[in-house]
C-alpha cells in the first residue's frame, strides 16, 4: 500500500508541476551586450512560475483526484 501511495504523491506532484506555465527571459536576453544567465537554481525555477485562474483550477482537480484515489488505495487495502 505505501509504494502505491508513493507513486501517486510522485504522479500528482509531477502533474501540477507539467500545468504550471514558467516565465522566460528568452527573449530579454542579447548575446553581445548582457552577461550570461545565472545557473540554474531551485529559486530561479519557482520565481519564474505564475499562476492563472486555470491553472489554479487544473491544480485543484488533480489534488482532488490524487486525494480520492489514495482514499480508495487506503480502504482497498483494510
Amino acid at each position: 500500500m505505501w509504494w502505491k501511495l508513493l507513486l501517486l504523491a510522485v504522479v500528482a506532484a509531477l502533474l501540477i508541476v507539467a500545468v504550471i506555465p514558467f516565465r522566460t527571459r528568452a527573449v530579454k536576453w542579447d548575446v553581445y551586450n548582457e552577461p550570461p544567465p545565472q545557473t540554474w537554481s531551485i529559486a530561479e525555477y519557482l520565481k519564474a512560475m505564475y499562476f492563472t485562474p486555470s491553472t489554479l483550477a487544473v491544480i485543484a482537480l488533480i489534488l482532488i483526484v490524487a486525494a480520492a484515489l489514495a482514499f480508495w488505495i487506503v480502504r482497498a487495502s483494510n
